[in-house]
């Protein structure tokens, strides 16, 4: 069926980029038909009188990023005699008229004039937007979503408008495809509302995040990088890795490596990597072989004149392939081994003209599948949605996207951070937690509960923290094959000991395990199961 939208925006301010994205994609969906765009009083703010000058003084010191596209469509006031007929209405100024379409009036938390802000000023690890629906006076949550919080609450607020039009966007596309409203669900718990007296704290934890920064830039300088990425290699699988044990492979110079995965082949393990240059601000994608409890480089296999990273290689009968990350060239690549380990040539691209990071794909009962994490935003920002695709096979042909993209809107789970895997029937992916304003905060491992044309749906079975590691302020990538594991994770300061082959041991780590986790995703309707696998 297809749904027709009225959409009112607020008269009192500029059409900002979420609502001139959401209008766009409304555009570009076939499900969806825009029956009218009005305009209308936005609702009173809640905001003290000092607040909003210093927030206005904010935003002109710090304006936030906006490379939407331009507003297609003039909005004009609501007529007299009301709305035109429509199923939804979408409403971005908060003061809708009373109307009563067949399936309510839908609004998104990030667009009431005090929303994001005491997020910011807490520094939440993320801030939630809810999207609830108002029927016959009654408003009730159907959707929820979590982003990273940003230290400035006007740019916090900004981010998550921009960014919340996905998931406005995604259960409208739901609604068109089941003619249901989703149930209920249990929103977030509500947070005080910005006071007067918070601006003080507020404005002191301002000057601390920017004199850090300030700090951070002259330590780089000095060439200590807090920050920097490292490798750690161990033995074991995925479903038991210990990231406090291992041996510690840290290159010399200017340099971090990142992003690994393992891969044998004729009886030996490689280990694939970025090496990110400092000095050129690219990555290339370089490749090790283990020797015991060590890797002997082997060398460069992919140099580009843009950025590299995330060499995801796997097997395709008899060929070795390769999906390294090109988000630069604005394309997916795959690449073929022609002398394994260190020479390739391109196979075929996919998603032309699409900044696309951290992509795989895989096989479910005869399916193929890509995975990807796609930025639709101002701020840059790849962290938060995870899209999937059908495809013919490894090569990227015919390339379908999920009616429901992004499948997952959730900076704690959505990107991906590792392959996904078979293991006794049941489907697991290694994915990232970009909260707590930090990339690569901590790691999954998710079980896809449910996957195919019309749904997906995943839990988290285990959660790895940086919290007990001495020295790491994140851990961002894993993988495992051949009875090894290989992390990446951050380091707070340059001290760490540069064991090369050598071991160097640290206490044991902090584990959590989320076997009936409560705010798990799930785009369909399947149950959590209790028991995690062994890999």
């Amino acid at each position: 069926m297809t749904l027709d939208i009225c959409v009112i925006l607020d008269a009192g301010r500029p059409v900002g980029p979420g609502e001139r994205r959401f209008l766009a994609a409304l555009a570009d969906d076939p499900r969806l038909s825009v029956a009218g765009v009005f305009t209308a009083p936005g609702a009173d703010p809640l905001l003290p009188a000092i607040l909003r000058g210093a927030l206005a003084v904010e935003t002109r010191a710090f304006p936030a990023p906006d490379t939407a596209p331009p507003l297609a469509r003039t909005p004009e006031p609501i007529p007299p005699d009301g709305l035109p007929t429509c199923d939804v209405i979408v409403d971005f100024a908060g003061s809708a008229p009373e109307a009563a379409p067949v399936h309510g009036i839908w609004r998104l938390s990030s667009f009431t004039p005090e929303a994001a802000i005491t997020e910011a000023r807490l520094r939440a690890p993320v801030t939630e937007v809810v999207l609830s629906v108002e029927n016959g006076g009654a408003a009730r949550p159907i959707a929820s979503a979590r982003y990273d919080t940003k230290f400035l609450a006007t740019r916090n607020a900004a981010y998550a408008r921009e960014k919340s039009v996905q998931l406005l966007h995604r259960e409208l596309a739901r609604l068109a495809g089941t003619n249901t409203l989703p149930a209920p669900i249990t929103p977030p718990d509500a947070l005080t509302p910005p006071r007067s007296s918070h601006l003080p704290d507020y404005i002191g934890a301002v000057g601390r995040e920017l004199a850090m920064r300030a700090w951070r830039k002259v330590q780089a300088k000095r060439g200590q990088r807090p920050g920097m990425f490292f490798l750690r290699l161990g033995h074991g699988t995925l479903a038991d890795l210990d990231p406090a044990t291992g041996t510690d492979l840290i290159p010399d110079g200017n340099t971090y490596w990142a992003d690994p995965f393992l891969f044998e082949d004729s009886g030996e393990t490689y280990l694939f990597y970025e090496d990110f240059d400092f000095a050129t601000g690219r990555g290339h994608l370089s490749v090790g072989r283990l020797d015991g409890d060590g890797m002997v480089p082997l060398g460069p296999v992919m140099v580009q004149p843009h950025h590299l990273s995330y060499p995801f290689v796997f097997r395709w009968g008899d060929e070795i392939l390769m999906i390294p990350e090109t988000h630069q060239a604005e394309r997916i690549e795959v690449w073929r081994a022609t002398e394994f380990p260190l020479k390739w040539e391109l196979a075929s691209t996919a998603l032309e003209g699409v900044k696309a990071v951290d992509s795989v794909v895989f096989e479910r009962a005869g399916a193929w599948w890509l995975m990807t994490n796609i930025c639709r935003d101002s701020f840059g920002d790849f962290g938060t949605e995870l899209h999937l695709y059908r495809i013919d096979d490894p090569l990227l042909g015919g390339a379908t996207a999920h009616p429901l993209n992004p499948v997952v809107i959730d900076a704690t789970i959505a990107r991906g951070g590792g392959r996904v895997f078979e293991h006794e029937g049941r489907l697991l992916r290694a994915s990232q937690d970009n909260s707590h304003g930090i990339y690569g905060y901590g790691l999954n491992l998710m079980e896809i509960t449910a996957l195919s044309d019309t749904d997906y749906g995943e839990r988290r079975l285990r959660y790895l923290s940086p919290e007990a590691l001495d020295g790491v302020m994140g851990l961002h990538h894993m993988d495992a094959a051949g009875g090894r594991t290989v992390i990446d994770l951050r380091r707070t300061f340059t001290g760490l000991h540069r064991s090369g082959r050598g071991k160097h041991q640290h206490a044991a780590a902090q584990e959590n395990h989320h076997e009936d986790e409560p705010d798990r995703r799930r785009l369909g309707n399947g149950e959590a199961e209790p028991d995690f696998p062994a890999q």
